[in-house]
């Protein structure tokens, strides 16, 4: 490992130098890089890497870590990401996240290296209630306010990320992995700022353009990942590139990669950064460099039709709890029921277990619905369509009036709704480039359309049975879908949503067994992935 490093490091270097100058890459270093070696398998890594993956880590440890990993939506870059850190030890290390991925990163971390690395949540601490229960089930995870030193893996959100600024700086991470980083695509917004004077040691002094003080040693080593590197224009590229890849003239100066990329001229306003050129040389560029991109066409064959994901999300517990109590004869019932009725169910009759089961999985829909909400704009944010499942109908109604206030091209298909209705509701999300998102009741919609302009799904709520949730998932995956498909369910952590996916994992296993022999491979390799 150690002579692989000092002989990686000195070809590194050679490149960077050569590049700096201008001058021809020998090569020797080309056929260097390609001959290493990929692992699909790391000791005490709990998971086999895909080949694309185990290539993935091997681009990592080409630039030191310093990349801009650009998979599809769904290629799994988070184990790529966390395989070369556990490999190469890059701890501590700082995960920069979508407030909607922190829990899921928790668990995915969690999932392929179980307790071997501390774990510190940041911006989210539950209850204390809660924490006992989390305390059992993730020993290796805390939660703070703020940031705190002596964690392997520190998870942040990009929107507490500047007012925990100097926290931050006084750690000293080795690795700073910015997800669906995108999101800091404009230098001027405060959360690219902060990211920047994180990972480079310095900031602009105000009021003098160009000028820049240092205020610490930089990060040694940032991983930009996101599915969609560029999502309007070239000069969103810019602070990725800048950051991971100076050594690049062209991406060492401003004003030479705006002029040769961005079509940069004046006008009666002053510079304009918004066009495009030469696309296809940055396009090479940036694989020759420090980019390495699949697309899921690409790698079909390593991956199954179908990918079930879980995404655990926070959200005030509290009227969650009130309902959960009343059910449990530890709270009142009455304060429970009056809860129900404000989130606009209706108060049960009795306590029985399926009443209980029933109105608890409708307070936990409804107490996750912000969170909910803002995990699919930043899903659709880089330009992938979205089919949603929902069980009750002001599900599906609430969440597709928030997406149209917020900007969301969205139709829907619920009960009432009429066959035309329908089937022109369809049409559009197949057809419309402007329409990103249809949300559908699952018992009106699961069946009898087809919904392949998308190739990713996602559950608010689960149907009660595997076949139900099988047959929804195929209104993206049938015929002229062309590429594997997604299924997301969306829970709420610690509810009893948790524990009607597992009822739904053991459903499909007893009637794979009965029905097909165990022959079913979908029903199969049905794993919600708790």
């Amino acid at each position: 490992m150690l002579e692989f490093a000092a002989t990686a490091a000195r070809v590194r270097e050679a490149t960077k130098m050569a590049y700096s100058a201008n001058l021809p890459i020998d090569s020797s270093v080309r056929d260097y890089w390609h001959s290493l070696p990929t692992e699909t398998t790391i000791p005490g890594f709990g998971f086999t890497l895909k080949p694309y993956q185990a290539q993935g880590v091997a681009h990592l440890e080409r630039w030191d870590g310093s990349v801009l990993l650009g998979d599809e939506p769904g290629l799994g870059k988070t184990a790529t990401v966390m395989a070369y850190a556990f490999k190469h030890r890059r701890f501590p290390m700082l995960a920069v996240l979508p407030k909607t991925l922190i829990l899921n990163w928790r668990r995915e971390i969690t999932l392929m290296l179980g307790s071997q690395l501390s774990v510190l949540v940041v911006g989210y601490v539950p209850g204390k209630r809660r924490q006992e229960v989390l305390r059992r089930e993730w020993p290796h995870v805390s939660f703070s306010h703020t940031p705190l030193p002596g964690y392997d893996v520190t998870l942040i959100n990009y929107d507490i990320l500047a007012k925990n600024l100097s926290s931050l700086e006084s750690v000293g991470y080795q690795f700073v992995v910015a997800d669906e980083s995108h999101k800091v695509k404009n230098p001027k917004a405060r959360r690219t700022a902060a990211l920047l004077r994180l990972v480079t040691g310095r900031e602009e002094v105000k009021g003098k353009r160009n000028q820049w003080r240092t205020l610490h040693e930089g990060v040694p080593r940032v991983t930009f990942c996101t599915g969609t590197p560029l999502v309007n224009r070239p000069v969103e590229l810019w602070t990725t590139v800048n950051t991971i890849a100076s050594w690049v003239p062209a991406f060492g100066n401003f004003m030479k990669f705006a002029t040769r990329y961005c079509n940069a001229h004046r006008n009666s306003f002053g510079w304009d950064f918004s066009g495009s050129s030469n696309e296809g040389e940055l396009h090479q560029l940036l694989l020759d460099t420090v980019m390495i991109r699949r697309r899921k066409e690409e790698v079909l064959r390593e991956l199954p039709p179908k990918t079930f994901v879980t995404v655990p999300l926070e959200f005030d517990r509290r009227e969650y709890d009130s309902v959960s109590a009343a059910f449990e004869g530890t709270g009142a019932w009455r304060e429970g029921m009056e809860t129900l009725v404000r989130y606009g169910g209706n108060p049960a009759r009795s306590n029985d277990a399926i009443v209980a089961i029933g109105k608890c999985r409708e307070i936990a829909a409804y107490a996750k619905m912000a969170n909910v909400v803002e995990w699919i704009l930043d899903f659709v944010e880089g330009g992938e369509k979205l089919v949603v499942f929902a069980h009750h109908q002001r599900m599906v109604d609430e969440v597709a009036a928030a997406l149209k206030s917020a900007g969301v091209g969205t139709r829907v298909i619920r009960g009432g709704v009429s066959l035309e209705a329908r089937a022109q509701a369809a049409e559009d999300f197949q057809t419309r480039e402007d329409v990103r998102v249809i949300v559908l009741n699952i018992a009106s919609a699961g069946f009898g359309i087809t919904l392949t302009a998308a190739r990713a799904c996602a559950f608010l709520q689960l149907p009660w049975t595997p076949a139900d949730l099988v047959q929804a998932s195929d209104r993206v995956h049938r015929i002229g879908q062309v590429d594997n498909v997604t299924v997301y369910n969306l829970v709420a952590e610690g509810t009893v949503e948790e524990a009607i996916g597992d009822m739904i994992m053991a459903k499909a296993a007893v009637a794979n067994a009965v029905v097909d022999g165990g022959a079913n491979t979908e029903l199969n390799n049905l794993s919600l992935n708790k």
